[in-house]
């Protein structure tokens, strides 16, 4: 049996002992360590899953008050998750000329500081880890070393820190309360508390912060510049919507649950994650950039996400679990081909952008299979998720609050798809074209060779890449029961799904989605470039979580 912390520690003692080899040694090392990486997550998934959580103390101290790990099914599936995306990223990012050891070592600590979350069971500890991960996503996003990364690293690292305070004052007033910060010890803490309207202060700070985290509305003016960033590799993109942002939603199901015997807030955050979703969605549509694009849908479908989690039944609940794992295939998908597409185009705006199927087929066919993940198109893994929110929901006046948002999400793709299609227009398209007719002068016809060689290759390498996460985004969604009941252990119907009814309501669904594009999205685009160019100051970000975290103890004293 393989202990936790191994899980933990392999990736990071990994990255700095390959720190000092060669890179292609460091790399092809990584590569085998990630696989086995990837099966010690699964012999820990396949063991919680027959046997039971577990939990595992380092050291000899006392149960509650040393450092302890625990393992259960939706842990131990994030944690498979993240081995399994981070396997993927590696293998995508394989030729990138910034891939030097810094930033293989830098990558392989990110890993080792999101399976600690995911698996530690202290509450003090999830916030020098949540601490630590920013510091290290800031540097990564920083990488390139531009002027504008610099300004979206600090901003991003200002705005989380901030919110962690909120996290460090509520961990501080839970700790006077009850004396324990051990998620197996404070169930029973909680309970023992006489006047449980003690415990609102430190409720409200913590989940002030986790929302944050998760990129709640009015919290996620970070999420765009920290995943959307002009110079952060599009594989560190992929990596913090794929799985980073999950953290923040992993911890909002965990406190929900410790709280639940005291607190029920979930009519609270469906408001919340219903002004997410539509926010998200919206603000995609007033975007040019591709990144901008997906990285604003993050958040729409981190809001879908909450919906589901906070519906108060089981179906939307596990839909809502799904989708975590949906999104990080799908997005990350998005992410990494987004990249390519910027590297072969040489610009991120999505009017100058035209032709990918005919330039790129492989990184085209991967792109429209991230696309119908994300609209929910039948037999696609989105398709599944969203189906059994709906399921949760049905019959309910808040159905109405989800169809708004996949019509919304279909109305963005629509845009984003605009990209693909086999024409090629635009003056940049027709400029590359002209240049490509000129050809290269004898003196560097070799070196223009070799370099438009090893291009190939890597084109190869992502397109492969790309198309097998998209193959994953279509198997989770024609064996979706299957996938469902495999990694949760919870057994649901989801055959209406593949209904023809369902098909023909997408199609219609994705008819009136173009139809709102074209006549009522393109004729707004003045409008649309204004709110683009409207941009959150600090002090706007700090407003606006005292404004949640005020109204949030509000509704707790008023509905407790």
């Amino acid at each position: 049996m393989i202990p936790l912390y191994v899980l933990v520690f392999v990736p990071v003692v990994l990255g700095a002992l390959g720190y000092f080899v060669p890179r292609r040694i460091f790399y092809w090392s990584l590569l085998v360590v990630q696989t086995a990486q990837t099966a010690a997550a699964a012999e820990v998934f396949l063991r919680v899953r027959s046997s039971g959580p577990f939990t595992e103390h380092l050291g000899r101290w006392p149960v509650a008050i040393g450092i302890a790990l625990q393992a259960d099914i939706l842990s131990t599936v994030m944690v498979l998750l993240s081995a399994a995306l981070f396997l993927a990223y590696l293998l995508y990012n394989a030729q990138d000329h910034y891939t030097d050891n810094m930033f293989l070592f830098l990558f392989m600590f990110a890993q080792t500081v999101i399976v600690a979350l995911f698996l530690s069971n202290d509450v003090f500890n999830l916030y020098v880890l949540l601490e630590l991960s920013m510091i290290i996503v800031t540097v990564l996003i920083m990488y390139k070393k531009g002027y504008q990364s610099f300004y979206d690293g600090m901003l991003f690292i200002m705005m989380n820190s901030f919110g962690m305070t909120f996290m460090l004052f509520g961990i501080g007033f839970l700790y006077r309360i009850t004396g324990v910060l051990d998620f197996t010890a404070l169930p029973g803490a909680i309970a023992a508390v006489a006047d449980r309207r003690l415990l609102a202060v430190p409720y409200t700070l913590i989940m002030t912060s986790v929302a944050m985290k998760a990129a709640l509305f009015p919290l996620f003016s970070w999420l765009p510049r920290a995943h959307g960033a002009p110079s952060a590799p599009s594989v560190v993109s992929a990596m913090l919507s794929g799985i980073v942002v999950k953290v923040g939603v992993f911890l909002l199901l965990r406190f929900r649950e410790l709280f639940f015997p005291v607190f029920q807030a979930d009519h609270f955050f469906f408001v919340i994650a219903f002004l997410t979703a539509t926010a998200g969605f919206l603000l995609a549509l007033c975007q040019n950039d591709i990144k901008l694009i997906l990285a604003y849908h993050t958040i729409s479908q981190v809001g879908l996400i909450v919906m589901g989690l906070t519906a108060g039944n089981d179906y939307a609940y596990w839909g809502g679990v799904y989708h975590i794992v949906n999104h990080a295939f799908f997005k990350g998908l998005l992410f990494l081909t987004a990249g390519v597409i910027i590297e072969e185009y040489g610009t991120r705006d999505y009017t100058q952008i035209r032709g990918v199927f005919r330039r790129m087929p492989l990184i085209g066919a991967a792109s429209v299979m991230g696309v119908l993940g994300i609209t929910g198109a039948p037999f696609f893994n989105g398709s599944i998720s969203k189906y059994l929110i709906q399921q949760g929901l049905a019959g309910d006046f808040r159905e109405a609050a989800l169809l708004l948002v996949n019509l919304g999400t279909i109305v963005s793709f629509v845009k984003y798809s605009s990209i693909l299609p086999f024409h090629q227009g635009g003056r940049l398209s027709r400029l590359v074209g002209l240049w490509q007719t000129i050809g290269i002068k004898a003196a560097t016809r070799e070196v223009a060779g070799r370099k438009s060689e090893q291009l190939s290759q890597n084109r190869t390498v992502e397109g492969v890449v790309s198309l097998a996460l998209g193959g994953i985004c279509l198997a989770g969604g024609i064996a979706g029961a299957a996938f469902i009941s495999v990694l949760f252990r919870v057994d649901l119907n989801v055959d209406g799904a593949f209904f023809l009814s369902k098909t023909l309501i997408f199609l219609i669904t994705f008819a009136t989605g173009i139809l709102i594009y074209r006549f009522l999205i393109v004729p707004a685009k003045p409008l649309l470039v204004r709110v683009q160019s409207t941009a959150f100051t600090f002090n706007d970000i700090a407003l606006g979580v005292t404004v949640f975290c005020t109204t949030l103890g509000l509704y707790l004293v008023m509905t407790s």
